[in-house]
């Protein structure tokens, strides 16, 4: 599907309205003209930019992606210089996501769900994102030097999103935190790395 690569005023509205729209409302819960209405743009700027519905629910699950593992990371970064603290930081992370006002629930387990059939394009780019996670996790895992850093990173990924489907279904309900106490104990128990975790002065600004 071919769609305008460059960024216009009216391609960037589009967007960021179908972003919102589309995680609050869902991708079949939301339509056309409601996109349009929150852009304040013509329908022809969609098939522009876009060409359908379809590739603008792409790119906004690409976006979303971009976004959501970017803000993922800076915020473990900035947490601590102790490679072992980053990862408990990945459920302070979830914590401070699940208070923010628009919190519903994960956009790609959302979509996964919506379009259910694992050939679906919208379901394989949820799927992907839950890969890319997963080997953010891993890379953690082996900055902090722990032994079978993909077997653990696959239990911490799991605690995650037990997490957000728990906040999901039940406000308030603690999960990320939780989940942080099941991971301490977890990589408390896991056998001894072979070396000591590290520590590094190497952060991003959020």
């Amino acid at each position: 599907m071919r769609t305008s690569s460059r960024p216009t005023p009216a391609k960037d509205a589009l967007l960021e309205a179908a972003c919102s729209l589309f995680y609050t409302n869902g991708i079949r819960g939301t339509s056309i003209e409601a996109i349009l209405d929150r852009a304040g743009v013509a329908r022809q700027s969609l098939y522009q930019h876009f060409e359908s519905k379809d590739g603008l629910v792409a790119a906004f699950l690409n976006l979303r992606d971009e976004r959501w593992c970017g803000s993922m990371n800076e915020f473990v970064v900035a947490a601590s210089d102790d490679s072992i603290e980053r990862i408990y930081a990945l459920y302070d992370f979830l914590d401070n996501w699940f208070r923010q006002a628009d919190f519903s629930g994960c956009a790609f387990i959302n979509t996964a769900a919506e379009y259910s059939n694992p050939a679906h394009p919208f379901h394989i780019l949820s799927a992907r994102h839950k890969e890319r996670v997963l080997s953010d996790i891993e890379a953690l895992c082996q900055a902090a030097h722990l032994t079978n850093p993909l077997a653990i990173a696959k239990q911490l990924a799991l605690l995650m999103e037990g997490a957000i489907v728990t906040e999901q279904v039940t406000p308030r309900s603690g999960a990320a935190q939780e989940a942080k106490a099941i991971a301490r104990m977890l990589i408390q128990h896991s056998p001894k790395p072979t070396h000591t975790p590290t520590r590094t002065n190497t952060r991003r600004n959020t």
